[in-house]
């Protein structure tokens, strides 16, 4: 496996794309590009923890099934320049991300019409905003592209949060947490101010921007998560239903927030309850496996037509 981090900015150190490409047999006559899929860590927009159960090791579980990983670390308070640590420039580190493999695709293998992307917490938060506005003027204009460029073919979101007014409600609900995700920090590392007016809490929040061209969506969080309400992943199917956008939503009992790859890593083989969402993985496979190969042939368009031979 091709394992390298590039750093996606000239005059920054502090965003950065490393890749996980499994490169073809040097006798093999005619290596096939393969589908790909940027992976974004959660962190509350205050770190980008790629070492972990959110970034490598989910780019390398799909690797693993023949997919090309990259992981994406975005613009964070932590590391950013305080000019650049605001929303949208993580949208713009996405776009900047995705030209690069695009760049790249010959040399890495890429399928460019085969990108997919999947995030965790504000990770997802970041997905969902480049799944629904990718046709925007934002990314095109900045880069002077065409905005198919930017139009991932799917998304994933786990444990996402998608309606910034939804959640600001939740966070003054739970006054008193000693949680800083849940005291205005996150809406600080967003928005400038703890408390941002409600057009700014809606311009960036995925759930206010569904449309028709949204990209298919799968998304899947936890019962009993304590900081980003899993009825908001429940409210962005709902709203992805009305647009006609294909889209999958599984919801586990137990998980809480930031379950990973719902395996604990200090003890992977506990009995544990929250083990059980380890299982949006191959869910997760599955659905973008459709996305990526739809059904062709008549029996699988029309499940019925077995009945007619």
């Amino acid at each position: 496996m091709k394992i390298e981090t590039l750093k996606l900015w000239d005059d920054r150190d502090d965003v950065e794309l490393t890749t996980f490409l499994t490169m073809p047999d040097p006798f093999f006559p005619d290596p096939i590009k393969k589908p790909a899929v940027i992976v974004c860590p959660g962190g509350g927009y205050n770190n980008c923890p790629r070492h972990g159960t959110e970034g490598d090791a989910v780019a390398m579980t799909f690797a693993a099934d023949g997919y090309q990983g990259f992981v994406l670390e975005y613009s964070v308070a932590e590391k950013a320049p305080k000019e650049k640590v605001l929303f949208p420039n993580q949208l713009l580190d996405f776009g900047k991300a995705i030209l690069t493999i695009r760049e790249h695709a010959d040399e890495w293998y890429v399928d460019v019409n085969r990108i997919s992307i999947i995030g965790f917490s504000a990770g997802a938060h970041l997905c969902g905003m480049l799944a629904t506005t990718w046709h925007q003027d934002l990314l095109s204009g900045y880069f002077h592209e065409d905005p198919e460029v930017f139009r991932p073919l799917a998304a994933m979101c786990i444990y996402g949060l998608f309606d910034y007014v939804y959640q600001n409600e939740f966070n003054r609900s739970q006054a008193g947490s000693s949680n800083p995700m849940l005291q205005g920090d996150l809406c600080t590392h967003v928005f400038g101010v703890s408390v941002p007016e409600r057009t700014e809490e809606e311009k960036y929040s995925p759930y206010y921007q569904v449309s028709e061209k949204t990209c298919p969506m799968f998304m899947a969080a936890a019962i009993n998560d304590g900081l980003v309400p899993a009825i908001q992943s429940v409210r962005m199917a709902e709203k992805l239903h009305e647009a006609g956008v294909p889209y999958e939503l599984h919801m586990f009992q137990y998980g809480d927030h930031g379950f990973g790859l719902g395996r604990n890593l200090v003890e992977p083989f506990r009995n544990e309850l929250a083990h059980a969402c380890a299982e949006w993985v191959p869910l997760a496979k599955t659905f973008l496996m459709h996305q990526i190969t739809p059904e062709t042939t008549d029996k699988e368009k029309d499940p019925f037509a077995i009945f007619e031979e």
